[in-house]
């Protein structure tokens, strides 16, 4: 199947466009998820559950000071082997912060903790358990998101924060002494308050630094597909936060798993519209589907072989050189009732163009007609170079996605005049 000079003319074009993509370079994502405020809701919904057991683990340090009454001097006392019973966070949201990421905000939590308590005067040592409750606990965190340039991970930062607690509770019990340590219980309390007022936010920074931004690092930016070709999802650009929703900027491209190179075509600027009724959205332009053909094409992988089996029983159109004899009396002339294949494959990669109705489609297409001889070998008959314009209409009925097909276009460069008449005989032309 030699190609003609115009073939080589095509891929001297495409090798010098493939060349020239290398120095591409652009931000332009091939994918756009965007997550409305409704998904953040329900995202924070979904994340206060595990939050909350995950809390419930935390192990909470021993906690020691003085006291002094008045008539009996200074003591010291200890409050140990802290357990959190309940950890309640009713009112929690997560909201974007334009131009940062994300803004925390956990208002009228409480927390319930029990353990064991000592006090020791001189002589005098006293030992218990305590109820401790903490309520009014709130937080306000700034999460700046961000992004890794080399490995296309989501960043994430805790740029901000500030707590308060309204109230803290102690009750005490195990021992008939009990009541020293209730004398000065407003100073345990508030000192209680206090340190735990500075904690939290060193919790919080901590645990943004050391567990979710670990957890970004593992998630997959990349998925194998087949044998030929992976998704690149990666971030090409921050997640960028406006007042309504939250965008994740993605690569969106395919690549091949054999030899990786970059696309000789860019992706477009693409905008979403500014509805915020579903909780994501998800935007895919017409990068992402090239880049699929690209790869596809480039490795072989676009091409059919198409036999008369395969053609329904009533379509006049047959795959033998008794039908193609009737075009072509040589063909039946030389392979006189035989079966024929024909192979085709993309010479080119599709194109697909996304316009305001639909999906405007190109192919172009080269079949390889072979006569099937008796002992199964195939013996080439001629080659059809087809051009191919396809059209897709689409639209929505009932919250379903419908299609319309049409065949805009369909012409045959440098082939056989019969070509044409086979195409006008299956109402193609």
């Amino acid at each position: 199947m030699a190609r003609g000079p115009d073939r080589a003319r095509r891929w001297a074009t495409l090798a010098v466009l493939a060349a020239l993509g290398t120095a591409v370079t652009t931000t332009n994502p091939g994918i756009v998820a965007r997550v409305t405020q409704k998904g953040l809701d329900y995202a924070c919904q979904q994340g206060v559950v595990t939050l909350q057991k995950e809390l419930e683990k935390i192990t909470i340090p021993t906690f020691s000071g003085s006291f002094k009454i008045k008539y009996l001097g200074k003591g010291q006392y200890c409050f140990s082997s802290m357990v959190i019973q309940g950890f309640s966070l009713p009112n929690s949201q997560i909201r974007p912060s334009p131009g940062e990421g994300l803004d925390l905000a956990i208002r009228n939590a409480s927390i319930n903790i029990r353990g064991k308590w000592k006090a020791r005067k001189n002589f005098i040592k006293l030992s218990g358990k305590f109820d401790l409750s903490v309520e009014g606990i709130s937080i306000l965190a700034g999460l700046k998101l961000g992004y890794d340039p080399d490995s296309g991970h989501s960043t994430v930062t805790c740029s901000s924060c500030s707590s308060h607690i309204n109230t803290v509770r102690i009750r005490i019990s195990g021992s008939s002494l009990g009541w020293l340590i209730q004398l000065f219980h407003k100073r345990i309390e508030s000192s209680l308050q206090n340190a735990m007022t500075s904690k939290i936010c060193e919790v919080v920074t901590s645990t943004v630094s050391s567990k979710l931004q670990p957890y970004f690092e593992t998630l997959p930016v990349t998925t194998k597909l087949d044998k030929v070709a992976g998704v690149d999802y990666s971030l090409v650009a921050p997640p960028r936060a406006t007042a309504d929703n939250l965008d994740g900027l993605l690569k969106g491209e395919f690549f091949s798993l054999a030899h990786r190179s970059p696309p000789p075509f860019a992706p477009p600027p693409m905008a979403l519209p500014a509805d915020h009724d579903r909780m994501v959205y998800l935007g895919i332009s017409e990068y992402f589907f090239n880049t699929a053909g690209f790869v596809y094409q480039e490795a072989g992988a676009l091409n059919l072989t198409l036999r008369d089996d395969m053609i329904p029983k009533e379509s006049k159109f047959r795959l033998t050189t008794k039908f193609f004899g009737t075009l072509i009396p040589q063909v039946a002339k030389m392979f006189p009732d035989m079966q024929m294949q024909l192979f085709i494959w993309a010479s080119l990669p599709p194109k697909l163009t996304v316009n305001a109705s639909g999906l405007d489609l190109i192919f172009v297409l080269d079949t390889q007609a072979f006569a099937i001889l008796p002992n199964s070998s195939l013996d080439p008959l001629f080659l059809l170079e087809m051009n191919l314009n396809l059209s897709v209409l689409l639209g929505a009925k009932s919250d379903r996605l419908i299609g319309e097909l049409r065949l805009d276009n369909l012409q045959l460069p440098h082939s056989p005049l019969f070509a044409a008449d086979i195409f006008q005989d299956l109402g193609f032309a």
